[in-house]
């Protein structure tokens, strides 16, 4: 039993690594090709108007689109939960890490302080103190690259 945890705190699984895949045809089935991904945004464009167009100073990729090209994105938060609920079928899909390897060189868990406790710093001691292991489950799926 957990004492003066949250029972379903909020924590953040970023890839900060290389994203891995095997080479798709190739002889050595060990052969593997790495990548940065940097997950920008894309805003999307608005439609251009005649008045628009009309304008001496209209500039296509800073006035057509709702957002900054390149922007990055923010990651949001997931829910947490402990071995002692009946968290598999309470589990949430998220589709966020979408087109990201499973198999990064480097993943960081984030677990404020904040979302364990009302003192965070409390929290986060008796989140060291109390919690031996932390499991995660990956819903994936594979695709041939062939």
């Amino acid at each position: 039993m957990l004492n003066g945890l949250a029972a379903a705190p909020r924590l953040y699984l970023i890839p900060t690594g290389l994203d891995v895949m095997r080479v798709p045809n190739s002889d050595n089935p060990d052969e593997t090709r790495t990548w940065n991904v940097v997950d920008q945004a894309i805003p999307v464009p608005i439609p251009a108007t005649n008045a628009s167009l009309q304008y001496s100073g209209y500039i296509p990729l800073l006035d057509s689109l709702n957002g900054r090209l390149g922007d990055q994105r923010k990651f949001p938060s997931f829910r947490a939960y402990h071995d002692g609920s009946d968290a598999l079928g309470d589990l949430v899909n998220d589709n966020r890490l979408v087109g990201r390897s499973i198999w990064n060189t480097q993943w960081m868990l984030i677990i404020p302080g904040r979302t364990l406790n009302a003192d965070p710093e409390e929290g986060l001691n008796r989140l060291v103190d109390q919690i031996s292991d932390i499991l995660l489950i990956f819903d994936s799926y594979g695709q041939s690259g062939g």
